[in-house]
């Protein structure tokens, strides 16, 4: 099992715009590939510090989280992301649309 997941900002006053197109367009789009699950996660502020080294997180930071199965499932589709102009079009608006920005990326593969 692989998980792919990025971290972004979005600006506050794109966030709930941000938030009706994961709702009404990734959701489907990622599942419609090879992945098993897609959520999308925005920090809980909380009144107590549980930790000496926790950091008030930024409210308009998320996290997005694809499941697939393996590898392979992910490749085929960045690549089919790279190759049709409209899958292209939708990753492409996290940018030119929603401007996000100070993004981390990173693969996980599971242990147990």
């Amino acid at each position: 099992m692989i998980m792919v997941q990025w971290s972004c900002e979005v600006p506050q006053e794109n966030l709930k715009d941000f938030l009706k197109f994961v709702n009404e367009k990734l959701n489907t789009f990622y599942e419609s590939f090879a992945c098993k699950r897609y959520e999308l996660f925005l920090p809980v502020e909380t009144k107590k510090q549980y930790f000496s080294f926790q950091v008030k997180p930024k409210t308009n930071r998320y996290i997005e989280q694809l499941i697939f199965d393996n590898i392979e499932g992910f490749e085929n589709f960045i690549e089919a992301v790279e190759n049709d102009p409209h899958h292209k079009e939708i990753v492409e608006s996290y940018i030119e649309e929603f401007n996000v920005s100070s993004c981390n990326f990173t693969i996980y593969t599971q242990i147990i």
